[in-house]
């Protein structure tokens, strides 16, 4: 074996990978807020939503990234079974531009020209101090190294002409018909899952067949075997995520090996077809090799989306079937929210967006904690409701436990740009969320002990908690009426915002002091309860407590 050649091609695929994975992460950082926006709006029907996925793929040239993107957004619940199907679908056609891409520049061009300059001017804008300037200068680092790995790769790869006794060490797996087909199926999956980049085994394939290493039909199984291998990214993903994540990273891998199974039943027709719309035989005509093969890429996942996109609904049952079958859903699961670990495409950006939707989701479970509190506490002592108050605690601390061990893998793997103040506001915002929940518990806590002790409230401080309990909701809409208008936390920045938060926070305090006038005559009156009105002081605190950390939820960013 040439050691020389295998650490050349392992040092020109390292490169390539590299380069690729910058290029991408460099683009979601200065672009990834307009994408995710794009993405979110842009899946209103099964049409739009393949658009959206083809063009945010080819945008940041990473379909892991994207399908990735989509699992996070399903497992928020941000996004419906269906709709990711169809980005799913998209990012399969958008990951061919690389193809294209190398096919058009990278067996024409002098890479090393035009490559080793992107990489010198990016390094000048990468230690520019704007953040947007120095993403670019990022970009073009990757942009550079990709290129500068395709050459390694190109020259380290050798003509067939030139080293026969390399082509005939693959003889022996190129003349078994159908066979050699479905062997080179198998090793484009098990190549793209080792890499995890369907974009550097594409490249891969396209040098081997244009130096002649083998031959077109096994370069096309191959490019078969990659869109399956591409699909393990997703679902490494989806292992820590629920069930709608994992059946979104499935749907992926199902749409991809039936489009392979239709593709090995029309090998022939569908391969007749290429070399009819692509002058040159492949089998003689090396320079026309890298053109079949991208079109051939392109085509089956053109096709694929055209015949299965009408299909959505029944892949959705199907998927959900499989998952759900292997186990009813626990009740801690249908309540629980399951964070995702993104593995080799975790980037800043995916893990922003991620944390951001969790946080807005625990924002919105917290709110039924007051149904339950007044029902509890304006209402004869309901034993059950209790209880879940508890229950719901409890699961706030775990989320809370979940969210800040996940922002501290996002400090430890390194924060870029403004998202250091993010990621703060972040731990603020779920840090006052669960304070929230604790008060409330010691609300159910309190009311609890007092009904064994045959203590309730009377009317006048019956009628106090239900005015300050109507406070905190509309408190509590302002923060979530606004965080449904906008994709991120910046909306709470609006001064009007925070200026009715701040109101809303004096209005409480004025309404405690006035109604603790009336707990200090009660302690004086002789012959009166006084138990009553010290429960009220005791539920009053909690509640002037849920009151400052939720002003403090919108304050988190300052």
């Amino acid at each position: 074996m040439n050691w020389s050649l295998l650490i050349q091609v392992l040092g020109g695929l390292g490169i390539f990978i590299y380069g690729m994975k910058l290029l991408s992460e460099s683009l979601q950082r200065v672009a990834g807020e307009r994408l995710r926006s794009f993405l979110s709006s842009m899946t209103r029907n099964r049409v739009s939503a393949v658009l959206s996925g083809t063009l945010i793929t080819a945008t940041i040239q990473s379909s892991s990234a994207t399908t990735v993107l989509v699992v996070g957004f399903v497992n928020a619940g941000l996004m419906q079974l269906t709709q990711a199907v169809g980005v799913i679908m998209g990012a399969n056609i958008g990951t061919t531009v690389t193809a294209w891409i190398v096919s058009l520049l990278g067996f024409k061009f002098n890479i090393a020209s035009f490559a080793l300059p992107a990489i010198a001017l990016g390094m000048v804008l990468h230690f520019s101090k704007k953040e947007s300037r120095s993403g670019w200068g990022s970009f073009l680092i990757g942009f550079g190294f990709l290129f500068l790995g395709l050459d390694y790769l190109k020259s380290s790869v050798p003509d067939s002409a030139k080293s026969p006794e390399t082509f005939q060490f693959l003889q022996q797996y190129t003349n078994m018909g159908f066979n050699t087909i479905l062997l080179f199926v198998l090793i484009g999956t098990l190549l793209t899952i080792v890499i995890q980049s369907s974009s550097a085994s594409t490249t891969i394939t396209i040098t081997l067949a244009y130096s002649g290493f083998i031959p077109i039909d096994a370069a096309y199984g191959m490019i078969l075997g990659e869109n399956i291998g591409t699909t393990i990214t997703a679902n490494l993903a989806a292992i820590p995520g629920n069930r709608n994540a994992k059946k979104a990273a499935l749907a992926h891998t199902m749409f991809n090996i039936i489009g392979v199974i239709w593709a090995l039943v029309f090998f022939k027709f569908f391969t007749g077809f290429i070399d009819d719309m692509i002058p040159g035989d492949p089998l003689t005509d090396k320079e026309s090799t890298r053109f079949h093969i991208s079109l051939f890429h392109t085509l089956f996942n053109i096709t694929n989306t055209f015949l299965l996109i009408w299909f959505v609904d029944t892949l959705s049952r199907f998927v959900s079937w499989i998952v759900d079958g292997f186990g009813p859903l626990k009740e801690q699961e249908k309540d629980s929210i399951r964070l995702l670990q993104s593995g080799a495409v975790k980037t800043t950006e995916l893990a922003m967006v991620e944390l951001s939707e969790f946080t807005k989701k625990i924002i919105r479970e917290t709110y039924d904690f007051f149904p339950l509190i007044e029902q509890i506490l304006l209402r004869p002592f309901d034993a059950a409701k209790a209880a879940q108050v508890l229950k719901k605690e409890e699961e706030l601390d775990l989320v809370r436990s979940q969210v800040l061990t996940y922002l501290n893998q996002i400090q430890e793997s390194g924060v870029t740009g403004s998202y250091g103040k993010d990621v703060l506001g972040i731990m603020e915002r779920v840090k006052s969320i669960e304070e929230m929940g604790d008060n409330f518990a010691s609300i159910a806590r309190k009311v609890k002990k007092a009904h064994r002790q045959k203590v309730a409230l009377d009317k006048p401080f019956e009628s106090a908690i239900k005015e300050q309990i109507d406070l905190l909701k509309h408190h509590y809409d302002l923060l979530l009426s606004n965080l449904e208008k906008s994709e991120s936390f910046d909306i709470l920045g609006n001064p009007q915002i925070r200026n009715q938060s701040r109101e809303f926070r004096f209005e409480m305090i004025r309404s405690l002091k006035k109604n603790e006038s009336k707990v200090r005559k009660k302690k004086y009156q002789k012959k009166s309860n006084f138990l009553p009105a010290l429960l009220y002081r005791d539920v009053s605190r909690n509640l002037d407590n849920i009151s400052r950390f939720l002003n403090t939820s919108i304050y988190a960013d300052v």
